[in-house]
């Protein structure tokens, strides 16, 4: 695989990663208008998601 399939892979992961990220506000509160899933204070992370 080259450098930039690599990356590209990469960027791909990244952009689906940050549509999981939950909205909040400056506050840490869920900002239902930015999107994302869950609840700021219950996000743990994608520690188990292994990258390429």
């Amino acid at each position: 695989m080259s450098d930039a399939e690599k990356r590209e892979e990469l960027e791909e992961l990244a952009k689906e990663r940050v549509e999981e990220l939950p909205g909040e506000t400056a506050l840490g509160h869920r900002d239902p208008e930015a999107g994302g899933e869950g609840d700021p204070q219950d996000y743990e992370g994608n520690r188990d998601v292994k990258l390429p």
